[in-house]
């Protein structure tokens, strides 16, 4: 079955040129606008600087607010200037891209303005998901994987 989907991830909820296709017991997004894998990427970056992401639950409700928070620090604990972009994953794979693929740029921690949290929509509910927070400071990028399982 397949069917176009108008509410994804994203600002305000909405997430472009997605379209849904459900298996028997998997969901595979495909995207217009896909991000190249990111398996090049060293998760420690060597060392240089440090990614936390935090957040209430790992298990967002649908078309409810999913605060979260990234925060960059160096290896003293001092904020960093750094940019920030989020993807979804399944099963490893990039399936869409958090706020259309925005770029952000912050100093030590970051997290959605009020009114523009991250939603979810019925789709992806009961999936087995990953947010990956892709952190670029100081010339090194750091990704950090938040698995999720929308209720």
């Amino acid at each position: 079955m397949e069917g176009k989907i108008s509410s994804a991830v994203g600002r305000g909820g909405t997430l472009t040129g997605a379209k849904l296709a459900v298996g028997a017991s998997f969901l595979l997004c495909v995207f217009t606008a896909g991000q190249a894998a990111a398996a090049s990427r060293s998760a420690a970056a060597g060392g240089s600087f440090r990614v936390t992401v935090s957040s209430p639950t790992h298990a967002p409700k649908v078309n409810a607010a999913w605060p979260v928070r990234v925060t960059a620090t160096d290896a003293a604990g001092k904020p960093l200037a750094a940019t920030l972009t989020m993807q979804v994953l399944f099963d490893g794979t990039p399936v869409g891209k958090i706020d259309n693929g925005a770029v952000y740029h912050f100093v030590g921690s970051w997290q959605e303005r009020k009114g523009n949290a991250i939603t979810w929509p019925a789709a992806s509910r009961g999936e087995p998901l990953t947010v990956e927070f892709i952190v670029t400071a100081q010339g090194k990028t750091v990704d950090k994987d938040w698995a999720i399982r929308v209720g």
